[in-house]
């Protein structure tokens, strides 16, 4: 299979990349800050409206688009709500919020965690009438912008779908009852956002693996140990190679997720399989990069460790290694047999 980018798209990573690179900040240890430039950036780049039709407002591009872009943010470490808004506008469909937050003028996220409770793409708690909601969302991302939120809930009538232009946070909690919210349809585009935010959060994991092997390998190249470069001791470069080889699996996995994405929004399956070779590959290069670099690996200073610390968060985001293990086996019935002798 051809995994090559098109003109098109070379053109789109480095139009991304010289947006990202020119508004981006350091990456600083806890939550993610809302960063107003980039995200501005992003919007006239036409990355929020990417994967999206142009009669919806979109640039009619699709999912190997936005993981491109994704994968220069998580390159230089910039944390953003890209793959969450990408994810609140697929749920919005129509909506006239769904414009507002392709157009950066409304930073909208998904609200579609409960706490003390294992990741679950079905609300449990979250419930509504038909016309107020009662629950908690904790943590909603980004939730000190005070961004517009979409959540889901439970009625009578299945899983419903609600934007809150105006809510009230807690910190990153946000207590569901009293809140003002619009009843935007149900839960038809549920799979297609998480499927969609999965895969560029695999995006971003893919650009934070390239660089952390990229700061070893040059680690590696120019400290020195016994007067010779680390790079001279074939245990450390075969570690190194190992790598290499988690890194070349989850891109191939991602490119692939990507393209099966284009072809059907609705591939969960193939999600699934792509998350856990990235959650494995992401923990490996992570580990041995700090292991690696030894010490300075650990220091808030040093980047390695912040990519680290995005791989291991990205790893746990809808769904840990665990879910999507669980989520495959109790599909391996459907599985048709491969016959290898014949």
């Amino acid at each position: 299979m051809d995994f090559k980018f098109t003109d098109e798209q070379d053109s789109l990573r480095e139009a991304a990349r010289d947006a990202i690179g020119r508004n981006r900040t350091e990456p600083v240890p806890g939550d993610a800050v809302h960063n107003e430039k980039m995200w501005q950036a992003l919007a006239e780049l036409g990355a929020l409206g990417l994967p999206f039709p142009e009669d919806a407002g979109g640039m009619g591009a699709g999912p190997i688009e936005a993981m491109i872009v994704a994968a220069e943010l998580g390159r230089v470490g910039a944390r953003t709500a890209y793959a969450d808004t990408l994810m609140a506008v697929t749920l919005l469909g129509q909506d006239e919020l769904a414009g507002a937050a392709m157009e950066g003028s409304r930073l909208v996220v998904p609200a579609l965690y409960e706490p003390m409770r294992a990741w679950s793409p079905e609300p449990a708690r979250v419930t509504t009438d038909g016309s107020a909601l009662e629950g908690v969302r904790e943590p909603v991302p980004f939730a000190a912008a005070a961004p517009a939120v979409v959540t889901t809930a439970r009625g009578d009538d299945g899983i419903a779908v609600y934007a809150i232009e105006s809510p009230t946070f807690d910190g990153a909690r946000l207590d569901l009852a009293g809140q003002s919210a619009r009843h935007v349809g149900g839960d038809a585009h549920l799979r297609q956002a998480l499927n969609l935010g999965t895969l560029v959060l695999a995006g971003e994991a893919l650009g934070a693996m390239e660089s952390a092997l990229g700061l070893t390998v040059e680690y590696l190249k120019s400290r020195k140990q016994f007067g010779v470069p680390l790079m001279k001791f074939q245990t450390l470069t075969q570690r190194a190679a190992d790598m290499y080889t988690s890194l070349e699996l989850a891109r191939s996995a991602i490119y692939f997720g990507a393209m099966s994405l284009a072809e059907d929004p609705e591939d969960d399956l193939t999600i699934s399989r792509m998350k856990v070779i990235t959650g494995k590959a992401g923990k490996h290069i992570g580990q041995e990069a700090i292991q690696l670099h030894g010490g300075i690996g650990m220091t808030a200073e040093y980047a390695v460790g912040h990519y680290t610390a995005r791989l291991t968060e990205i790893e746990h985001s809808l769904g840990d290694t665990r879910y999507h293990l669980g989520r495959l086996a109790a599909r391996v019935k459907d599985y048709g047999a491969l016959d290898l002798v014949g």
